[in-house]
């Protein structure tokens, strides 16, 4: 895990910071709980009140990434979704969007069933010779990538986290 932190203040991104940096700035009062970090990996910006277990702690005396990510603060941006279900689900169910939903990604979800409704409706409407083999071909695509994403334990929940344990 990239122990380097990135934070937003008032409009501007700042870092990286260590950890180390971080408990300082937390004790000075100079980051409060409504500062947003970030860290490589992270899909969005996160409450910095999340780290406040780790911020509060005894100064971190060793930065290797080991003791980093047993610290039950940072286990808590481990996935807690699985491969397998999302796996299955995306082979069986992919074109619903079932492994979208699984890992909390309702908005992929949605657009998967936006492909469904729209193949449909092309295939009642005039031009269903070129719009449903269209809307299959980028529902194929995606799914595809999605398929790939998960074996290889890039697939994402819907809070930024991989999902990387296959049980």
């Amino acid at each position: 895990m990239d122990n380097h932190y990135y934070l937003t203040v008032g409009s501007d991104q700042k870092g990286p910071y260590t950890l180390s940096q971080l408990q300082t700035m937390w004790r000075a009062g100079s980051i409060t709980a409504d500062t947003l970090y970030c860290q490589q990996g992270f899909d969005e910006w996160v409450s910095i009140s999340s780290l406040a277990e780790l911020l509060d702690a005894p100064p971190v005396r060793s930065s290797s990434p080991a003791s980093l990510a047993t610290h039950p603060a940072l286990a808590a941006s481990a996935s807690d979704k699985r491969i397998l279900p999302a796996f299955l689900l995306c082979l069986f169910f992919g074109s619903f969007g079932a492994h979208a939903f699984y890992a909390g990604r309702v908005g992929q979800g949605v657009m998967y069933l936006a492909f469904i409704v729209l193949a449909l409706l092309a295939l009642f409407s005039l031009n269903s010779a070129l719009g449903v083999p269209l809307a299959l071909l980028v529902m194929a695509v995606c799914l595809l990538g999605d398929f790939i994403r998960i074996i290889a334990g890039g697939y994402k929940d819907g809070k930024g986290c991989k999902i990387t344990r296959w049980t």
